[in-house]
């Protein structure tokens, strides 16, 4: 991903610091001030602002996709309309027929409020936030999305 001279200073900065840093992003500071990237990315640098165990070189050399195995979301907790920790990793993963695999990722920000980049109706840009309560049951553990049936997990 690429840091930002601001975000580049917040790496460099101490547990304490880079925690305020995440939750000015949860409540309404500008992710792009800090970083530009996918959403993966986003999630990345907001993990490691919380403390998740990336280190500044994989945020300089990691992009994309490639975080998912970082991220392990398959290992974390399945959404069941529970309130969602805030600066978590949320994974949306495209379940069945439709080209499993996860296909968007966000940042918890509150109750169940995610926060993301590049995903048009789920998180439109890092300033709206989205409530997950709206997306609709189809059974227990899979939603609907855009007609395809989804699991939604969180790290």
């Amino acid at each position: 991903m690429q840091l930002t001279e601001l975000g580049a200073k917040v790496a460099q900065q101490g547990p304490e610091e880079r925690r305020r840093v995440l939750d000015q992003l949860c409540n309404d500071a500008e992710i792009s001030d800090y970083m530009k990237g996918v959403c993966y990315d986003t999630v990345a640098f907001c993990l490691f602002l919380g403390g998740k165990d990336i280190s500044v070189e994989q945020l300089l050399n990691t992009n994309g996709q490639a975080w998912l195995g970082i991220f392990n979301f398959d290992a974390g907790t399945a959404w069941r309309g529970e309130e969602i920790s805030r600066g978590s990793g949320v994974g949306f993963k495209r379940v069945g027929d439709y080209s499993p695999g996860y296909f968007h990722a966000a940042v918890a920000v509150g109750g169940t409020d995610v926060r993301g980049v590049n995903a048009n109706y789920l998180t439109p840009g890092w300033s709206a936030v989205f409530d997950l309560a709206k997306i609709s049951t189809d059974k227990a553990g899979v939603y609907q999305h855009d007609n395809q049936p989804i699991e939604v997990r969180y790290v």
